[in-house]
């Protein structure tokens, strides 16, 4: 049994090859949010494991498009509740920016709901596009999106600009989320 994906559909083929479930979707664009357009599942099968994995496939292609996205936010200006690219932004805005042209969701412009609609993950589990966080859920000091190689996407209020800072290993996040 195996996976294929391409563009706008994924498939599990059964052990004759033969393509016993299917989801077709649209993939976000701009910001347009990403839809599935049809799914089937064989009955009998091991739908739900099937299902969850197909599921990743397809944000996992998404997720693809992050630094894309990075490349056209990196250098904007920070502005106080902004969250475009002509006026800057501020964490919050960057976040949702980076979140609905990638996923194509409608995510929140508050860094508290923000937290709220994530997957707790740990550290070690953290993918690019995972979402870290600094301080408790009634105060987020700072927040950012995670590249990979201990990096992440912030807007650093010293220096007025969205930019990539290192993890430190002295100031680890104290939550990470995830859409997965």
């Amino acid at each position: 049994m195996s996976y294929q994906i391409e563009p706008g559909r994924v498939v599990h083929l059964n052990d004759a090859n033969e393509v016993d479930s299917e989801i077709e979707f649209r993939p976000p664009e701009g910001e347009r949010a990403f839809e599935i357009i049809s799914a089937y599942f064989t009955p009998g099968t091991n739908t739900q494991k099937i299902q969850n994995d197909m599921m990743q496939l397809v944000m996992d292609s998404m997720r693809d498009q992050l630094w894309a996205v990075v490349e056209t936010v990196l250098g904007k200006p920070y502005h106080l509740q902004g969250n475009r690219l002509d006026t800057g932004f501020d964490i919050a805005g960057l976040i949702q920016y980076v979140y609905n042209h990638i996923y194509g969701v409608s995510f929140p412009l508050d860094l508290k709901t923000q937290l709220d609609r994530v997957q707790h993950v740990s550290l070690a589990e953290a993918m690019p596009g995972d979402l870290l966080f600094w301080g408790t859920p009634a105060l987020i000091t700072n927040a950012g999106v995670y590249l990979g190689h201990a990096e992440y996407l912030t807007v650093d209020l010293m220096a007025q600009v969205v930019l990539i800072q290192k993890v430190a290993p002295s100031w680890q996040p104290d939550v990470v989320g995830s859409l997965r």
